[in-house]
């Protein structure tokens, strides 16, 4: 029968071994989790860029229209 030392020292060796293989499977994924946080940063500044671009060009566009509409006398709409 086992006494309490024995499942102690199993236990630890069953610790260690699980240990290895767990930082083992975990390498691959931290290098796969920067590479992801890296592309998502170039993402994220890709798309800030796009949406100022286009408020702005979206405000040119307006203001040309509203100065369209007054010129030729037209009702404007909201």
């Amino acid at each position: 029968m086992l006494t309490k030392t024995d499942l102690g020292q199993i236990r630890s060796i069953i610790h260690e071994e699980v240990d290895v293989i767990v930082d083992e499977k975990l390498e691959p994924i931290k290098k796969d989790l920067t590479i992801l946080k890296k592309d998502v940063k170039y993402l994220k500044k890709t798309v800030d860029l796009i949406v100022v671009n286009y408020d702005e060009a979206d405000v040119k566009l307006e203001r040309r229209v509203r100065k369209i509409e007054h010129h030729l006398a037209l009702p404007e709409e909201n």
